[in-house]
């Protein structure tokens, strides 16, 4: 028993290894893991060990995997973190405006914060999301998955995963209204122009512009979502 005590503890030790290469963003979505040869050198641990790590993780869904494809993270891996099912189970349906209130709050943390700690290359995609975004302007459904990269890859820039899976679950609990919300109106080009000008303060690193840029977008949402109270 005491050494199926040990291997159980030191898979899981390896498998939070892996998890927190995800969570830092040195893996990212998407991305392959490195192979269970290279993982098992790097770690100090048998193949067997990492086949059981990776396991537990596409368990709770941190990854994929298909045979002769490798193992990659899973696209929704931060849902994984804290999943919308979680905090509905637990409170019940929540007041629409807590929500936006909490999602007001994280967007204008993440905008100051990506300002002062985006890479050259995130900063890069962010340019390329809105640009993709200008492309499929008539597409609704293809607009709010580029504005989902969009605003995923200015929390990723925080380079905090705590805020990155908060943000997930704020904008999950919103993603329907969203939908609606995008097909009125001038909407999309409209909240691009501002999206906009936050990349471009984030590019300079420009705290408070790119704090003021998050706020507007997040009062210009207000003003669709709620149009009774600000009508």
């Amino acid at each position: 028993m005491i050494e199926a005590a040990d291997r159980s503890t030191l898979v899981d030790h390896t498998a939070d290894q892996i998890r927190q290469m995800i969570f830092a963003g040195q893996i990212k979505p998407g991305d392959l893991l490195p192979s269970r040869k290279e993982l098992a050198t790097q770690f100090g641990v048998g193949i067997a060990t990492i086949h059981e790590a990776i396991k537990s993780l596409y368990a709770v869904g941190l990854v994929e995997s298909r045979p002769g494809k490798g193992t990659w993270v899973s696209h929704n891996a931060l849902q994984s973190v804290i999943h919308p099912s979680m905090i509905l189970n637990r409170f019940g349906p929540i007041d629409l405006r807590s929500v936006y209130e909490a999602r007001m709050a994280l967007e204008v943390a993440l905008a100051e914060l990506a300002a002062q700690k985006a890479t050259e290359e995130e900063i890069r995609q962010m340019l390329t999301h809105l640009a993709e975004a200008q492309t499929v302007i008539s597409d609704d459904a293809e607009f709010v998955r580029i504005d989902w990269d969009f605003h995923m890859t200015v929390a990723q820039a925080t380079h905090n995963v705590l805020l990155q899976a908060f943000y997930t679950l704020s904008r999950e609990l919103l993603l329907e209204l969203i939908t609606e919300v995008i097909k009125l109106p001038l909407v999309k080009e409209e909240a691009s122009a501002i999206h906009i000008e936050e990349a471009r303060a984030i590019a300079r690193h420009d705290v408070d512009a790119a704090r003021a840029a998050a706020r507007r977008h997040m009062l210009y949402l207000e003003q669709k979502i709620f149009p009774a109270k600000n009508g």
